[in-house]
């Protein structure tokens, strides 16, 4: 084997102009591969962290039974003792911000037009953290100093017609069922990366609309935690359940992975592009080595005739060709990881804006991230590809009659 190995490295540079071809379309491929995988994976973590530093945090708490039935009687699943199970959950490891929130929904009004609206009761001083992602675009975030302030979704604030300093009137259903009325002065609007959440949310300060509702002060209908790294997210939730297991607590915990289903969305439809992408290179590769090699037997026929007729048998002539196309797969995906690499430095550095995706507000600017796995993907992908491409014309080879291939010209 050490003897075929050798003799396979020396025919990979015989023909050299041929080799650089092929190792040049290996190398473009691989470097596809890990260009797109980077592309594709900072796209996952753009909608992933924007979803959590705008909306949802990284852990949710919730009422037992809140999930099913939540949304048709949301204050029989109010969490009480909200003060108190906050200064337990930031005693927890990797935990940045802990506050509650309040859902709601009703009518807006500015006196001569009403509309529609669903709204968060929030603590100013955590929201502001926990939302570091959605920019306040026109006027001022919430403020505790200001309890009636209000901010809306930019695209509601427009649709709507109203501007920081504006006076509004929420009306909503209170927890008794009656209709209450509550006045409020917008102080700004945000803009997060999703078109659906600014054009219909807007967010008050907890004690207002607890007052609203005629909800008690230390009740809320959900407990958001935000962590200082997404990554700690499973530590932190096995330390939260065995909090509420210690409590006796009646509760339910919600990672971001249960409550951001656009991500899920964006990762099944690029995960699906990727692999398309994948397999038309693992072709382009397939049919480049099996080109080569075809035409390496036609020039060495008489060479693999007398070789053969040397003794050697037909599993050793497939052995020189499947380990010829193993060093051009180890050739080739090591070009094209440093092609890669060099190729997401590059489109990084440069900064190329595209404009915003569907369902978005935002333009980004490129990133490709080098990410280690599909550095070993696109790798592997090359070697393994051109092993499997060099087994027919390794075949073809061994099957040539030694009388025939000696008399060939």
């Amino acid at each position: 084997m050490p003897l075929y190995l050798k003799l396979a490295i020396r025919n990979v540079g015989r023909n050299r102009r041929r080799t650089m071809i092929t190792l040049a379309a290996m190398a473009f491929g691989a470097a596809a591969i890990i260009v797109f995988g980077g592309f594709v994976n900072s796209i996952y973590w753009g909608v992933r962290e924007s979803t959590i530093r705008s909306q949802i945090g990284h852990l949710q708490l919730y009422r037992r039974g809140f999930s099913e039935k939540g949304n048709v009687a949301p204050f029989d699943y109010l969490i009480h003792d909200y003060a108190s199970l906050r200064r337990e959950l930031l005693a927890i490891p990797h935990v940045n911000v802990v506050t509650g929130r309040l859902g709601f929904s009703g009518l807006v009004s500015t006196g001569d037009t009403t509309t529609a609206f669903a709204g968060i009761g929030v603590d100013p001083e955590g929201e502001s953290e926990l939302s570091s992602m959605a920019i306040v675009v026109e006027g001022q975030d919430l403020a505790a100093r200001q309890p009636r302030g209000i901010i809306m979704g930019v695209g509601l604030a427009r649709a709507f017609g109203v501007r920081p300093g504006d006076d509004l009137t929420l009306l909503s259903t209170t927890k008794g069922g009656a209709i209450n009325a509550l006045a409020v002065k917008v102080r700004g609007a945000w803009e997060s990366t999703e078109k659906a959440y600014d054009d219909r949310f807007l967010k008050a300060p907890l004690t207002e609309v607890q007052r609203l509702l005629e909800v008690e002060g230390d009740e809320v209908q959900s407990v958001v935690v935000l962590l200082d790294a997404t990554a700690h997210t499973a530590e932190v939730r096995a330390a939260v359940e065995r909090l509420v297991r210690e409590r006796g607590l009646e509760l339910e915990i919600k990672t971001w992975e249960d409550l951001a289903l656009r991500y899920h969305q964006v990762r099944e439809l690029f995960g699906r592009i990727f692999g398309v992408l994948t397999l038309i290179v693992s072709i382009m590769v397939v049919f480049g080595i099996t080109n080569t090699m075809i035409m390496a037997i036609f020039e060495r026929t008489r060479e693999i005739g007398t070789v053969m007729a040397l003794g050697t048998r037909r599993r050793g002539v497939v052995s020189m060709f499947v380990l010829e196309g193993l060093a051009l797969g180890v050739l080739g995906g090591i070009a094209g990881v440093v092609l890669g690499i060099v190729l997401a430095k590059v489109v990084t550095a440069i900064g190329i804006q595209l404009p915003p995706p569907p369902g978005s507000t935002r333009g980004f600017l490129v990133q490709i991230f080098v990410v280690p796995e599909v550095l070993r993907q696109a790798f592997e992908l090359s070697v393994v590809t051109a092993t499997l491409a060099s087994l027919y014309p390794a075949w073809r080879a061994a099957r040539l009659d030694v009388v025939e291939a000696l008399r060939h010209v």
